[in-house]
């Protein structure tokens, strides 16, 4: 496919150390980060509990808020690490009329070349249409991809960007508590699956298949125990979603499908039309299975996003799509202009489990407002 005049590539993915051009930059970033971990401005990297880093913009305070979407404001409850919420979506007992959260992390596309572009990206408008979009959503603001993922899972990048990095490299893993620790605590069954990891806990990128695209496996506690039996080859995912045994269903397609590729020697971006259209074909046929599926019919919630913008055409470097997808959406085509981000995903996903809010995401509004 010829590329689309409102795509370019960008020199962001040259960060990206898992690509043969970039390796060297792994031995000097890694000499640096004891360094940058350290600064009080430099995004350090938090420790247990779910604690905030004071740096790169996260916020680390607990203290009561407005939650919004629906969800009342609460004070902080100092036992538990998080905040409890009052009100529909609260940790005092969740949105239970959901069924099973899905999520799927599409790869490095502005909101400007996603969303109204029907030609290349048709089922993903049409999913737009239908049903629901955040137009105000922001990745993490730190790059490249792995802190947004690590963001999603546990509000907070754990590092400080600048290159991807495997999940034995240091800092990895980390300590700080997370989605999946939560969702193991409180008994709730749950998995990560990617295409293309084959062996469950596969902890080294190879082929079409990257780690960095599963956030579960950079965190201690996961690796530690549970590994193999929550992330697994996505081969597994069509009977799990028959079974109707797992209430939170995390989905990373490989890195073709997600659209991250195909790229060129220096990791830039060579086909991101070609690329948009790979994904949407890829989701309207795995969506499309979700959408068939008896879990999702009696009161699923799909989750559709990107890692991080690119910039490409003078767009905003921050803004991705956030579709939602679900048969309670308020109403057909819902679109909130409300602040939202990765961190927003967080905390709505853990007022619908009924979870105590992590630290990093004590003041952070929820998206139920989406939902009836």
């Amino acid at each position: 496919m010829q590329a689309n005049a409102k795509f370019r590539s960008t020199p962001r993915s040259f960060l990206d150390a898992s690509k043969p051009a970039r390796r060297f930059l792994i031995a000097s970033a890694l000499c640096i980060a004891p360094l940058v971990a350290c600064s009080a401005g430099g995004g350090s990297v938090s420790g247990g509990g779910g604690s905030g880093s004071p740096g790169g913009g996260v916020d680390s305070g607990v203290g009561t808020s407005d939650y919004g979407g629906g969800a009342d404001g609460g004070g902080a409850n100092p036992g538990d690490g998080g905040t409890k919420p009052k009100g529909d979506g609260g940790p005092t007992g969740g949105k239970s009329d959901v069924t099973t959260i899905f999520t799927i992390v599409l790869e490095n596309h502005d909101y400007a070349e996603v969303v109204g572009d029907k030609t290349d990206a048709p089922f993903l408008n049409s999913l737009i249409d239908t049903y629901g979009l955040a137009t105000n959503y922001m990745d993490s603001g730190t790059h490249p991809s792995l802190p947004n993922y690590l963001t999603m899972m546990s509000g907070d990048p754990q590092y400080f960007g600048i290159i991807d990095l495997d999940p034995t490299t240091s800092p990895f893993p980390t300590a700080a508590d997370n989605l999946g620790n939560q969702m193991t605590g409180a008994g709730i069954k749950w998995r990560a699956y990617a295409e293309g990891m084959g062996t469950a806990c596969n902890l080294s990128g190879s082929g079409s298949y990257a780690a960095k695209h599963d956030p579960f496996l950079y965190f201690d506690d996961i690796q530690s125990t549970n590994c193999a039996d929550v992330n697994v080859d996505y081969s597994e995912f069509a009977a799990d979603l028959a079974s109707g045994t797992y209430k939170y269903m995390y989905i990373a397609p490989n890195l073709t499908d997600d659209g991250h590729d195909p790229i060129d020697f220096f990791g830039n971006a060579t086909d991101p039309v070609g690329s948009l259209t790979t994904s949407d074909t890829w989701c309207k046929t795995e969506v499309g299975k979700i959408m068939d599926s008896s879990v999702y019919k009696a009161g699923g919630v799909i989750f559709i996003t990107w890692d991080e913008g690119e910039g490409r055409n003078g767009d905003s470097k921050d803004q991705v799509p956030m579709i939602v997808v679900s048969p309670n959406i308020k109403s057909t085509g819902f679109t909130s202009a409300n602040a939202y981000s990765h961190k927003s995903y967080l905390a709505t996903v853990e007022d619908i489990l009924g979870l105590s809010r992590l630290a990093t995401v004590s003041s952070e509004p929820n998206m139920l407002e989406f939902l009836k």
